[in-house]
């Protein structure tokens, strides 16, 4: 196989540049982290197979697979006919440090922006609205006929007594949920 470690012995070492070459490996490019890629193929005719490998640049089974620039990758999983360019390469290297400075960038002015909301003692905004207490345990303290807040209906008919119109019961306080009949 192409790829032998440099621990091997230099017999092994021939017997894998011998057998690379007999199976017709071509190194096809190389990343910046030094890993060598091959191409090669199996079979004849219609049943030509094309095969990739790389050959790691650490100490075997000291690598990391993440390691591969994303190109590399998906040349090695077919998902790109021809190998990726040098060009391509660094243009993609400059692209990622452009985003990496960005992102830095945000996340500094998200940083001082959640400092100043310490400091002023304003709540969170991605928190969402604070629940009001006060409002649900009166919500909680409902009247025994309609379900309204208690006091609330007589308050209403107090309101109502000193402007002088006449008092009539309120909708929900005639409501009898179990003599409802659907389409009536």
């Amino acid at each position: 196989m192409a790829g032998r470690p440099p621990q091997h012995s230099a017999l092994r070492r021939a017997f894998g540049a011998v057998f690379d070459w007999a199976m017709g490996k071509k190194a096809v490019g190389k990343d910046a982290a030094g890993n060598v890629y091959y191409r090669w193929f199996e079979g004849s005719g219609a049943e030509r197979v094309e095969r990739r490998e790389v050959q790691w640049a650490t100490a075997y089974m000291y690598y990391d697979p993440k390691d591969i620039p994303s190109e590399w990758r998906m040349w090695l999983r077919k998902q790109r006919e021809e190998p990726p360019t040098d060009e391509e390469m660094q243009q993609n290297t400059v692209k990622q440090a452009a985003l990496k400075s960005r992102v830095a960038a945000l996340e500094e002015t998200e940083r001082l922006r959640r400092l100043r909301q310490q400091a002023v003692g304003s709540p969170d905004q991605h928190v969402g609205p604070q629940p009001d207490v006060a409002r649900f345990l009166q919500q909680m303290r409902t009247s025994k006929t309609g379900g309204a807040p208690a006091g609330a209906a007589g308050e209403r008919q107090d309101q109502r007594a000193a402007d002088g119109s006449p008092a009539s019961p309120s909708p929900s306080s005639d409501f009898k949920p179990e003599t409802w009949q659907p389409g009536s």
